[in-house]
């Protein structure tokens, strides 16, 4: 096989960092990472695996249907009501800054900071992933400005990118573990809710940002988004509806879901999971075609140009060939190309 799975341990505080799923062979040249960064109360491991058949996809599926690429998962405290510990009183940009930081310092220690990089992201992951590439934008620092340079596709599955008024049901939640806990974290919720200026300005950089680069850098950055088709039974309603969960002009595609079962798949024939898999593919598959030297006009000439045969005059000295006298005037064959 191309790849070496990396045993893994299910946890409910993490550490903020980057984690391999699949190590990488010594005689292989792994150079496109594939990084999962998980949603709202999430986790780097049981975000995306599946309850009943316990298969945790991103190590279990992609590694044999994608050999060729690097995949890793990112972890944060994104228990902003505290049901395990103390809840996380990060905000967005927190943690933003602390995925563009630690991933870049991760990638500039491994000597993969140039490579390409395609996230993965679920809900509220796909803001921080939003929230980085911005932080990288702006910073002053080589090795965090190329994560911007490097990505080349996100994959956003659930992303609330006009917000959430389910995010509301979640509040009372909030002030419950307040007074038991003493402990909570309502700014990320807040952040969520349908007309909130803070996530309005987020979005309206991070689309900024991405026209900056399409239009004056020549360099785009390909999306897709996937959304819930289901709704939760509980709430009798989507927890975010299609059009946030969708970036115009980008292709959308639905999963057979609801918010909680759609990163979650039982088996490779699962057809959300052949859709996210087949978008990843094509991504990776467009760059390997465009990393291949171009065979335009020049190089086809130079494929079947013929060796020209001219006289090189010594001018009546001698004409050496390595150590040895070869002549005083000699007729040597050499490619050139055509005028």
């Amino acid at each position: 096989m191309g790849f070496k799975p990396l045993p893994t341990r299910k946890t409910h505080v993490q550490s903020m960092r980057p984690t391999y799923l699949t190590q990488p062979q010594a005689n292989q040249n792994k150079s496109i990472s594939v990084i999962f960064v998980h949603g709202l109360t999430g986790n780097r491991e049981t975000t995306w695996t599946h309850k009943t058949t316990g298969k945790f996809w991103p190590q279990d599926f992609l590694p044999h249907d994608l050999p060729d690429v690097r995949i890793l998962t990112f972890g944060y405290d994104a228990d902003i009501i505290g049901t395990s510990h103390t809840a996380s009183s990060n905000t967005l940009r927190d943690h933003g800054k602390s995925l563009a930081e630690k991933l870049a310092m991760w990638r500039r220690k491994s000597r993969t900071n140039l490579w390409p990089l395609i996230f993965v992201a679920h809900g509220l992951g796909g803001l921080v992933v939003e929230q980085a590439l911005l932080i990288s934008r702006g910073s002053s620092e080589l090795h965090v400005k190329d994560l911007l340079e490097s990505t080349t596709a996100m994959a956003f599955m659930g992303t609330p990118h006009a917000g959430s008024d389910k995010a509301s049901l979640v509040v009372p939640l909030t002030h419950l573990s307040k007074i038991i806990l003493g402990a909570s974290n309502t700014e990320i919720l807040q952040l969520l809710r349908p007309g909130s200026e803070m996530l309005a300005n987020l979005q309206q950089e991070f689309h900024t940002m991405l026209k900056d680069r399409s239009q004056n850098q020549k360099k785009s950055i390909e999306i897709c988004c996937f959304y819930e088709e289901l709704p939760v039974r509980r709430i009798r309603d989507k927890v975010v509806p299609s059009h946030s969960a969708i970036l115009n002009p980008y292709p959308s595609l639905p999963i057979h879901g609801n918010q909680m079962q759609m990163k979650k798949f039982g088996n490779n024939r699962d057809p959300g999971y052949t859709d996210v898999r087949g978008r990843l593919w094509l991504w990776i598959d467009n760059l390997k075609l465009e990393a291949q030297p171009a065979a335009g006009p020049e190089a086809i000439q130079a494929r079947d140009s013929k060796p020209e045969r001219y006289l090189m005059f010594s001018g009546g000295g001698p004409v050496f060939q390595g150590d040895q006298i070869a002549g005083r005037d000699i007729n040597v064959n050499t490619w050139r190309s055509a005028p």
